[in-house]
């Protein structure tokens, strides 16, 4: 619902246009802060520049809880609640052009968008700005009745169109790859699509990585044929995709990036050589590949740094124990160096730049800091803070993570973070395990974490630990932890243990784990297979039944039977032998479970099959389980409710607790909500 121009209470806008620092608002000196700072909605998120360089827009609640989006005019400071609904957060957006923004909310978690657009000129008095519904949100994805669209390329040089793919309009049975105007929703036929011949249409599609050029015509792809991967190109004035590289069905080969301005020249990252990948190019027209352009033997390439129009590659964002910049343009790594040095404690991210390059979006962060979004106006040589991730942080109250690496039990050599709490020097403090989700290609990195943080304030040491087959580590690391769910993956938390109990940081006695989706997983692995270990666990929407996870995989396409063919594995004893819930009577310590029931990644299924096994053998447990959300609580009362169970849980069952007393403090004021 659009809104008149108002202050927000909870984004405090400044812009000065002068170097300022946005004062943080000093949080109360108790030991426990109230679990609010941590886990509210952020005061704004996700800020993004129109390509005039003249609007922001962010995510923020808005004063009602839900999330919304909110435009501010540079020009004038004029901020503007623009528009957001009473029964969905709003979680992602993008500009189109300079007049238009497109968005997309979920309902009850089921990770079913419905994408619309709206121009942000201001309406006429008396008037809402009209909404335009692009597609509908699909409970079953894909029935015969959804006008459903998946974003492909959000189309940066075309103010008016996005390339999806979809229905041709509700109801047809016609699917494939369409350009749609954010003005009305019209869909017009992409160029050059051509879906593989007797496959079924979705398959063939979500088997397929499309590339489009800067005019939204697609040009490369990569497809998956049965064991092979295929790389293709459409060169202009072809009449068919053409064979350029073939590789087998594993890591070692060719991922695909984006087009120069030319529109023949394509930049891919190429592991053929590197296992951590090679930045080159190949050009469609003259079918070479560029001798390399930027490698790095630790870590991976995150993001390509170029000219607003890609006219011109500056630097790569790379990612190691934390993201550097290497810059080959002089200009640019000139422009870094005066960022950095008016924000000397912080890494400074250029998220966007205006179309002629004169203004400049930054997010100034740490692993302490939740960020500061800053406005850079070339033109007058001054910059600006416009606006704080999470007001009530207080950075000097944070916990630094300290990036750390042991020796697997096999020789591996494994990373992680660790985040020790306010404690005497020499200090044997509780240790909370901390595997994150996915579990392949996602790693933890370095910056700032509100779990972690939470965790640390009540007086827990975390141990984020990337185990083999985590991301960022190249294609042999993450090939290590193919089939090996509970096993080597699961010995790499294993060794984490062990490795905080040796360098006389952990107290043996007071080791918990907890996690989300695979991180559920290893939680109740764990429990389960190292049950000597652990003084209890916390299981947020994990997986119980690697066999029930295995049936997503039937009837769809090759890259998820791929995936559990050749990643997770999916033969019937091996999952049998490594499903947590085919070993409850091994649990020996309590374990909270959390689960969403609408959750369309692990199925409300995988608690009520360990429920009842923990209720066959008498295990001590604790479970909330949320109706209206999904894979993790997006609903800010839930979420809290969520934090303040595991709190309690923790507290109840690791020996002593934290390290910290609770004194005294502030409660949160919420914003209220307006009245109607």
């Amino acid at each position: 619902m659009p809104a008149s121009p108002t202050t927000s209470p909870r984004f405090g806008l400044i812009l000065t246009l002068g170097l300022c620092l946005l004062a943080g608002a000093r949080a109360e000196t108790a030991a426990r802060l109230p679990l609010e700072t941590f886990f509210t909605e952020a005061d704004c998120s996700r800020m993004q520049l129109s390509a005039d360089g003249k609007h922001l827009a962010f995510l923020t609640t808005l004063g009602w809880g839900k999330v919304g989006i909110a435009l501010v005019d540079l020009t004038t400071g004029q901020y503007e609640p623009l528009v957001s609904a009473q029964d969905e957060n709003i979680k992602e957006f993008f500009w189109k052009g300079s007049d238009y923004i497109v968005y997309a909310g979920d309902v009850g978690g089921e990770e079913s968008y419905a994408w619309r657009a709206l121009s942000i000129a201001p309406p006429k008095p008396g008037k809402k700005r009209n909404v335009v519904a692009l597609s509908a949100a699909y409970r079953e994805r894909y029935n015969e009745d959804a006008n459903f669209m998946d974003v492909v390329d959000h189309l940066k040089f075309d103010p008016l169109h996005v390339l999806i793919f979809g229905r041709q309009e509700t109801g047809s049975s016609t699917v494939g790859m369409y350009l749609i105007d954010v003005r009305d929703g019209h869909r017009i036929s992409a160029k050059n699509y051509q879906p593989t011949a007797a496959v079924n249409q979705y398959a063939a599609h979500y088997d397929t990585e499309d590339v489009a050029d800067n005019n939204g015509v697609l040009r490369a792809r990569t497809r998956l044929d049965g064991k092979k991967v295929l790389i293709e190109a459409f060169p202009e004035g072809g009449s068919r995709y053409e064979l350029v590289k073939e590789f087998p069905s594993a890591p070692g080969n060719w991922t695909l990036l984006q087009f120069a301005a030319d529109n023949e020249t394509l930049y891919l990252l190429n592991t053929e050589k590197s296992e951590t990948g090679t930045l080159q190019t190949y050009n469609i027209r003259t079918r070479k590949l560029s001798e390399p352009i930027f490698h790095t033997p630790e870590g991976e390439v995150e993001q390509l740094v170029t000219a607003w129009d890609r006219s011109k590659l500056a630097g790569v964002l790379y990612l190691t124990d934390k993201l550097h910049y290497q810059f080959f343009d002089p200009a640019r790594a000139k422009l870094q160096q005066v960022i950095d040095g008016a924000l000397p404690d912080t890494f400074n991210l250029v998220l966007d730049t205006s179309a002629d390059g004169k203004t400049i979006l930054i997010a100034a962060y740490s692993d302490r800091d939740p960020g500061t979004y800053y406005v850079l106006d070339l033109t007058r040589g001054k910059m600006g803070a416009v606006g704080k991730a999470r007001k009530v942080i207080d950075p000097a109250l944070m916990r630094p993570m300290e990036p750390v690496t042991f020796t697997a039990r096999d020789g591996l050599v494994i990373h992680g973070y660790l985040t020790r709490p306010a404690a005497p020097a020499g200090q044997l403090v509780p240790l909370i395990i901390h595997p994150h989700g996915g579990p392949y290609t996602v790693r933890d990195d370095w910056g700032f974490d509100p779990e972690v943080q939470f965790m640390a304030n009540r007086g827990y040491a975390v141990l984020q630990i990337n185990y083999r087959g985590s991301g960022g580590y190249g294609t042999k690391f993450a090939a290590a932890g193919w089939h090996e769910w509970g096993g080597k993956m699961q010995d790499d938390l294993s060794d984490g243990v062990k490795w905080a109990i040796d360098q006389h940081i952990a107290d043996p006695a007071r080791v918990a784990i907890y996690g989300a989706s695979y991180g559920g997983y290893a939680t109740l692995a764990g429990l389960v297979f190292t049950p000597e270990l652990y003084c209890c666990g916390a299981n947020y929407v994990g997986v119980s039944d690697l066999g029930l996870l295995a049936q997503r995989g039937n009837g769809t396409g090759s890259a998820m039977k791929n995936f559990y063919r050749d990643q997770m594995g999916n033969d019937s004893q091996y999952l049998a032998s490594r499903s947590p819930v085919n070993f409850v009577e091994r649990i020996r310590v309590p374990l909270f479970n959390a689960y969403g029931y609408n959750d369309p990644r692990v199925d409300i299924r995988h608690w009520t099959k360990l429920e009842a096994k923990l209720k066959q053998y008498h295990k001590p447990y604790e479970i909330l389980i949320e109706d209206n959300e999904g894979h993790g609580f997006r609903n800010e009362k839930n979420r809290i409710a969520f934090y303040e169970r595991l709190e309690a849980f923790f507290d109840k069952n690791i020996p002593g607790g934290g390290t910290v007393k609770m004194e005294d403090v502030k409660v949160l004021e919420m914003p209220a909500k307006p009245k109607s």
